[in-house]
């Protein structure tokens, strides 16, 4: 991680220097993509490395282990593809790629931390660096979804929090502890149900997943090609590294339902939209739904968890490289879709669209054929999941139907344009690399019902295309960010009703303190003459009194002697 912060420091420290020092900014950001290259070649060469610093922290430990491994190794391939997309061309952008160093050193941190402190560090600094993705332009838009973003964010972080501390309480201080530990714990529920929320937000568990339709169209590409191809699978790994298969059933239906709801109402919803990176959001959602689907059924069934923890990285593995190559492929598409330039750009979008859809020979047939027999033990969800396909097919024919009536874009994308290759190159054979030689699975054989399967729920959507488009014209479509919407307008009404009523508070409390002032004038008043009434019979009685002593004194001599006292 040296090398990243070596050229993070210049690239923050240089912020509005003088031009003699500009060049430095401009250099280190020009260099930023090679950051990438250690975790690549760790990846490759030392599947098990571990590093441990004793004198961080409380102790921190980062270890390579069969989960991380792949996921590092993609997040090395994005972040290098998003460096370069915002440095290698006219006029780079240092700023934003001091921002995507900063959130490259928070995911690979949390895919690497073999704590639980490391792992809330790295998670924090992923999560709060990537504001800075989001409001990049500074835009109307952008300020608000950067907005709604830091309050899920802080919703996140308040939870897991808390139950990371109570994680660690119950003996869960690291990676490989922490599941029996919150098993064991008398609080399991608490803290799982606190993971829950806490990792929700970040993998767009619905109902938690509003920031995301937000964050994306407001994000430059790069950015977003991270923000849904990498940074979203944090969530997913920390599902993975905490919760415990077999212990909160009821945590585990639970989110078994929210995917599954995200899964599919997302495919509603982005159907609805005009901008092909809120439609690409969505499908985001409705993917991670798909993920997280997968990963419930494991910690329903721990008899088959190994099964699934591999299929959920394959997954993602797919999901990450795929999902980025359409986002960078955005402003590609305006840009060379036409013409000859055209050709490659269609055979590339193609591929990935196809692969996003699971079509059969693609790394997504593999990815779905493998998840497919990881859940084989709850036959309902298996023959949900291929459904799931059928929606993103749905929302990838949008998302070129929406791309080739929209307007050709003249600004330049040489940088973006070579990322955008890299990773549709690397997405047609590097899933297939990792499943069958890092995970250690079996790739599909093809034979005729292998293909069926992969092939049905691609035409089952191109059936529903039409009457689909039909009726989404025909009804209210739904903003981006679906709940946000009446979310907003529910804090309006409060605002202006609570507004009101703190007046309405004000003027009674006011009305209630004149008259308390009042009755205290009026006591205050009235001890006032009392006191001045007994200070003017003292006045009186004192010399009285002085004569009346005088002579009771008087009158008790005369008794004495008269009485003939004597000593």
């Amino acid at each position: 991680m040296m090398l990243p912060l070596s050229l993070l420091a210049p690239l923050l420290v240089m912020v509005g220097a003088a031009v003699p020092w500009a060049w430095l900014r401009r250099s280190a950001a020009v260099l930023s993509p090679a950051a990438v290259l250690p975790a690549v070649v760790l990846t490759l060469t030392t599947p098990t490395a571990e590093l441990e610093v004793p004198w961080l922290l409380f102790g921190t430990v980062f270890r390579m282990d069969a989960v991380a491994r792949p996921l590092v190794l993609i997040a090395a391939a994005l972040y290098g593809a998003a460096l370069a997309a915002v440095t290698w061309r006219r006029g780079p952008e240092p700023t934003l790629a001091a921002f995507l160093l900063a959130t490259y050193l928070g995911t690979v941190g949390a895919y690497l931390a073999a704590d639980t402190v490391a792992f809330y560090l790295s998670f924090a600094v992923l999560s709060f660096s990537a504001a800075g993705l989001v409001i990049h332009h500074r835009t109307p838009q952008a300020h608000r979804a950067t907005v709604i973003y830091l309050v899920m964010t802080v919703l996140s972080e308040t939870a897991l929090l808390g139950g990371l501390l109570l994680t660690v309480d119950a003996g869960g201080a690291l990676l490989a502890d922490a599941p029996a530990a919150i098993a064991a714990s008398d609080r399991s529920a608490l803290i799982s149900a606190l993971l829950l929320i806490g990792f929700g937000v970040k993998a767009g568990l619905a109902p938690l997943h509003l920031w995301l339709p937000l964050a994306h169209p407001a994000a430059p590409p790069a950015a977003s090609a991270v923000l849904s191809g990498v940074m979203v699978k944090v969530g997913i790994v920390g599902w993975l590294r905490f919760l415990p298969a077999g212990d909160s059933a009821d945590i585990a239906r639970l989110l078994l339902l929210l995917a599954l709801a995200g899964a599919f109402l997302a495919v509603g919803v982005g159907l609805m939209q005009d901008d092909p990176k809120v439609i690409l959001a969505y499908s985001t959602i409705s993917q991670l739904g798909f993920i997280s689907a997968v990963l419930a059924a494991g910690l329903l069934m721990p008899s088959s968890s190994g099964a699934t923890t591999t299929a959920v990285v394959l997954y993602a593995v797919h999901h990450g490289l795929a999902k980025g190559a359409l986002f960078l492929g955005v402003p590609v598409v305006r840009r060379h879709g036409r013409g000859v330039t055209g050709i490659p750009v269609l055979l590339g979008m193609a591929w990935a669209g196809l692969s996003l859809a699971g079509a059969p020979w693609t790394s997504g047939a593999f990815a779905k054929y493998d998840a497919k027999y990881a859940v084989a033990d709850l036959p309902a969800l298996a023959g949900l999941l291929p459904l799931v396909a059928t929606g993103s097919t749905l929302l990838l024919l949008r998302l070129a139907r929406v791309l080739w009536r929209g307007e050709r874009a003249t600004e330049k994308v040489d940088g973006l344009f070579g990322a955008w290759l890299l990773l549709c190159l690397l997405g047609t054979g590097l899933p297939w690399w990792i499943g069958t030689g890092w995970l250690e699975l079996q790739p599909p054989t093809w034979d005729a019902a292998t293909l069926w399967d992969s092939t049905w729920p691609v035409l089952l959507a191109l059936l529903l295309a039409a009457p689909l488009t039909w009726l989404v014209g025909r009804v209210p479509a739904v903003p981006p960010g679906d709940i946000v919407v009446p979310l907003e307008t529910a804090a309006g009404l409060l605002r202006s009703s609570g507004g009101a009523g703190l007046a309405r508070v004000y003027t009674g409390t006011a009305q209630v303190a004149r008259a308390w002032g009042r009755g205290w004038s009026r006591s205050a008043g009235l001890v006032r003459d009392g006191v001045a009434f007994m200070e003017t019979r003292t006045r009186l009685w004192t010399p009285t009194g002085m004569a009346v002593l005088v002579l009771l004194a008087v009158l008790l001599l005369v008794l004495l002697f008269a009485g003939g006292w004597s000593p």
